[in-house]
């Protein structure tokens, strides 16, 4: 029986939804330690060496940006409550970000993003023609701590593109930006150039990385997220211009 050929397969087996997961058998991870026989040759034992033997490794050393995952066992269970001596399925691995890639791209899809809020320069639900809003937002990324496969992961949305609508006949204007002070280069004005009740909105495109946690280097994710956070009303009126003596 070939079993824990892979990282898949082996989650699949511990989550009990592997092809061969009967009832009677419990999969666990432990640390694997390597024991020296009396006839000198190696084997691999759980937990601990038995009494008479010598414990020469302990578990796996792997690179900074890797995780140590621990070994594979299984025991059977009787119809009593035992258990047998735990046999080993698979030793422990280091395991990179190289390996979890298509796992980070699935839980990234999945990832409860927050939209990005529209602020606007004044607070208020009316504008005047020609003069409209001026909105921004955060660039706030956002994190979520996940286990993949047995491994912990961070995986992190970032802002990338916004696109802001006035609710109007304009075109969009798309950036690269969250927007400034109406003051600054990095201003989003939308004029208005009609009066009218106009709801703007705010499309926010998230690109996504991932890391195993504890590790520094931070792998991209292909694919992207969509988010969209709207205005209230606004009230667009002319502005009417009066002579005082």
């Amino acid at each position: 029986m070939n079993v824990g050929a892979t990282l898949e397969e082996q989650d699949a087996l511990l989550n009990g939804t592997g092809g061969d997961s009967s009832s009677n058998t419990r999969y666990f991870r432990a640390t694997v330690h390597y024991c020296l026989l009396s006839d000198l040759e190696n084997t691999v034992l759980r937990t601990v060496c038995d009494e008479g033997t010598e414990t020469i490794a302990t578990g796996i050393d792997c690179p900074d940006d890797a995780f140590a995952l621990a070994g594979l066992f299984a025991v059977t269970l009787g119809t009593n409550g035992s258990e047998s001596a735990p046999r080993l399925i698979s030793e422990g691995t280091c395991v990179t970000a190289a390996d979890l890639e298509a796992e980070a791209e699935r839980a990234f899809q999945n990832m409860p993003v927050e939209p990005a809020q529209i602020h606007l320069e004044i607070e208020r639900d009316w504008a005047i023609v020609n003069f409209g809003i001026h909105p921004r937002t955060d660039d706030t990324d956002q994190v979520m701590d996940t286990t993949l496969l047995g491994v912990p992961v961070q995986i992190r949305a970032y802002p990338a593109e916004y696109t802001w609508d006035a609710g109007d006949d304009t075109a969009p204007t798309t950036t690269d930006h969250p927007g400034g002070r109406w003051d600054s280069a990095d201003a989003i004005n939308l004029p208005y150039p009609e009066p009218g009740t106009f709801t703007a909105s705010l499309t926010t495109t998230w690109h996504g990385q991932f890391r195993i946690t504890g590790t520094p280097t931070w792998t991209d994710i292909d694919g992207e997220l969509t988010t969209t956070d709207s205005t209230d009303p606004i009230e667009v009126h002319d502005a009417e211009v009066r002579l005082t003596g």
